[in-house]
C-alpha cells in the first residue's frame, strides 16, 4: 500500500521508529552543511526554530533528538509531517539519512507501518457514539422502539402482549405466523422484544400492559400457572381491566385444564374445538380494535367536553356583559377538528375564549362609564337648552304689549269703544309678527 506521507505527522511514529531517527541524529557532526546547518539534532532543532532556551537545556540532555520528538508531541504538532522532515533531512546534507544506509530503508518500512496504523486510527476517530439522551432511553423498551425513533417514529404500540409457559413454545410459533404474518397484527413478547438492561423487567412488562398494548392475550395450559410472573401478570392484568371497565383479556385455551379463578368468568376461546368454531377468525376480531368506532368516540367525548367548558364559561361570567356568539364560534371551530386536533387545541380555545370576554367585559365597563359621562354631559346641554329657551320666552314676553300700556276703554260710548277695539287688536297684530320674525 502506498502511503503519502505528506499526510501523516511524525507524532504518529511509534517510540521504535523515534528510536532509529535519534540514533543518527544524536551524535554531533563537527562539519556542517552547505547552509551552515549544523548535520546533527541541531540543524532539526534549528528548522523546528525553538528558543535559544530550549536549545541550551538540549545540549545538556542525553537524547536530544527524543527530547525534541516529546515536545512536538506535547504541542500536538499535527502539522509537521513525515514529508516536511525528509525536507529538513535534506537542508542538513543528510542523505545518509535518506538514502544511503539500509537501515534507513528499514526505518521507511517501519514508518510507513506506523502511517498505515495512524491512518487507521484516524478514520476510527472519525465515527462516534450518540449521546444518550436520558428522558427518551427511559421510555425504550422494546427492540421496536429503538427503530422507531431511529426513523423519527413515535414508540411501538401493539396490538397484544403474548402471556405462555415456556413448555407450550411450540404453540406460540404458531399463533406468531397466523396473528402477525397473515393478519398482520403487532404482538409483544417478553422474551423477544424487551431490550436488555432494563433494571425491573416487571415492571416494564406492566407499563407495556397498561399503556402500550391492548390486550392480554392469554395461552391457557396445565404449564401457565406454574410461573409466578404469569400469575402476577394475569392478577394485575384483571385488576387493570376492572379499573378502566376495559375488555383487556383474551383467554385461548390451549389444552384441557382447570381454569384459574382469574378466567372462569371471562368468556374463552378454545383451541381445541371444532365444527364450525372459527378459532383464528375469531380471535383476530377479538383482538383488532376498531378506529373508526373509537375516533368517533373519541370525537364524541371531546366535542361534549368542549361544550361542558363552554357551559362552564357562560354560567360563570353570566352576570357580565358577555358576547355569547363568539364563544358558540368557536365552539363550533372546535368541533370540525379531528380529534386529535381538538384535543389539543381545546384548552387553547377555551383560554382564548374566556381573555376575549375579560377584555369584552372592561371594554363594556369602559363603554358604561362613557355612556354615563354622554348622559349627564347631554342632561348639562338640555339643562342650559331649557334655560337658554326660557330666557329667550321671557325676552318675547317682554317685548309683547302690557296690560299697563293698553288704552282705556270707555263702555259708555259704542262707537268709540269699537274704534279703541279696532286700534288695539291691530297694535297687538303687528308686534307678534314682529315677534316671530
Amino acid at each position: 500500500m502506498t502511503i503519502d506521507l505528506s499526510t501523516v505527522p511524525l507524532v504518529a511514529a511509534t517510540v521504535a521508529s523515534r528510536q532509529v531517527i535519534a540514533t543518527m541524529l544524536n551524535p554531533v557532526k563537527v562539519l556542517p552543511s552547505d547552509n551552515g546547518l549544523p548535520r546533527d539534532w541541531r540543524g532539526l532543532a534549528h528548522q523546528l526554530e525553538f528558543s535559544s532556551k530550549f536549545v541550551s537545556m538540549l545540549v545538556s540532555h542525553s537524547d536530544p533528538t527524543m527530547r525534541i520528538f516529546t515536545e512536538l508531541t506535547d504541542k500536538n504538532k499535527k502539522d509537521f509531517t513525515i514529508k516536511d522532515f525528509q525536507a529538513m533531512m535534506e537542508q542538513m546534507d543528510r542523505w545518509d539519512v535518506i538514502d544511503d544506509t539500509e537501515a534507513l530503508f528499514h526505518f521507511f518500512i517501519v514508518v510507513e507501518s506506523d502511517a498505515e496504523r495512524y491512518l487507521e486510527h484516524q478514520q476510527r476517530a472519525q465515527m462516534s457514539a450518540d449521546r444518550i439522551d436520558e428522558c427518551t432511553d427511559k421510555k425504550i423498551l422494546t427492540l421496536d422502539d429503538i427503530h422507531r425513533l431511529k426513523q423519527g417514529l413515535a414508540l411501538q404500540y401493539y396490538d397484544a402482549f403474548l402471556l405462555y409457559a415456556e413448555e407450550d413454545i411450540v404453540f406460540v410459533k404458531q399463533m406468531i405466523e397466523k396473528l402477525e404474518i397473515q393478519f398482520k397484527l403487532k404482538l409483544c413478547l417478553k422474551d423477544r422484544d424487551l431490550v436488555a438492561g432494563l433494571e425491573f423487567e416487571h415492571e416494564a412488562v406492566m407499563e407495556l400492559i397498561s399503556e402500550r398494548c391492548n390486550r392480554l392475550l392469554i395461552i391457557v395450559s396445565p404449564n401457565l400457572m406454574k410461573h409466578s410472573a404469569n400469575k402476577f401478570f394475569l392478577n394485575y392484568t384483571q385488576a387493570l381491566s376492572i379499573e378502566k371497565r376495559q375488555r383487556k383479556i383474551i383467554p385461548c385455551i390451549y389444552k384441557s385444564c382447570e381454569l384459574p379463578f382469574q378466567l372462569k368468568y371471562i368468556f374463552n376461546l378454545d383451541y381445541n374445538r371444532k365444527e364450525l368454531f372459527d378459532f383464528w377468525g375469531r380471535l383476530r376480531d377479538s383482538i383488532q380494535t376498531s378506529n373508526s368506532t373509537v375516533t368517533s368516540s373519541s370525537t364524541q367525548i371531546g366535542n361534549s367536553s368542549i361544550m361542558k367548558e363552554t357551559t362552564e364559561i357562560k354560567k360563570t361570567f353570566s352576570d357580565k356583559y358577555i358576547d355569547e356568539s363568539y364563544i358558540t364560534q368557536k365552539t363550533n371551530e372546535a368541533l370540525k377538528f379531528p380529534q386529535q386536533k381538538s384535543e389539543n387545541c381545546k384548552d387553547e380555545i377555551i383560554a382564548k375564549a374566556i381573555s376575549d370576554i375579560e377584555t369584552l367585559n372592561v371594554n363594556n365597563k369602559k363603554n358604561k362609564t362613557l355612556l354615563r359621562w354622554e348622559k349627564i354631559t347631554s342632561n348639562l346641554k338640555m339643562k342650559q337648552t331649557k334655560k337658554s329657551d326660557q330666557l329667550t320666552t321671557e325676552a318675547i314676553v317682554q317685548n309683547l304689549p302690557s296690560v299697563d300700556n293698553l288704552d282705556s276703554l270707555d263702555l259708555s260710548n259704542t262707537h268709540i269703544y269699537k274704534k279703541k277695539k279696532k286700534n288695539l287688536f291691530s297694535k297687538f297684530t303687528k308686534k307678534k309678527i314682529s315677534v316671530k320674525t
